[in-house]
């Protein structure tokens, strides 16, 4: 059974390496956590745990909080903290909002309203 469970996490992790950066996989795998598949379509890049646009900030929790976190690593290649995607929107969060923020020429105060939203999940930078 043992032997099971490490072949599991070692197909995991060769799947994290296949769908992430080589970077951001290891990092999430390291981190215990592998954030979903974000895929790409004509409306937008959605990673799966969340599709509106509610305004959401620090102390948030739950799936709109995922659903930044996986778009900031993955999408755009920013480091929400070493729990990565863990749906509490905390400092590493509020400060990878800022950044993405701050680059694209929007008003950096760390809250993901209408604006954020539509720089989230366009083209990454």
């Amino acid at each position: 059974m043992l032997k099971r469970a490490g072949m599991w996490v070692a197909a995991a992790a060769v799947l994290a390496g296949a769908v992430m950066p080589v970077g951001l996989a290891s990092e999430a795998v390291a981190a215990g956590t592998v954030a979903a598949a974000c895929n790409s379509t004509v409306d937008g890049t959605y990673c799966g745990y969340y599709s509106g646009s509610a305004y959401t900030d620090r102390g948030d929790a739950g799936a709109r909080v995922k659903e930044i976190q996986a778009l900031l690593i993955q999408n755009h290649g920013y480091s929400v903290g070493a729990k990565g995607v863990d749906g509490y929107f905390g400092a590493g969060t509020e400060s990878a909002v800022k950044r993405l923020q701050k680059a694209f020429g929007a008003t950096s105060d760390g809250i993901v309203g209408a604006r954020t939203w539509d720089l989230l999940r366009g083209e990454p930078r």
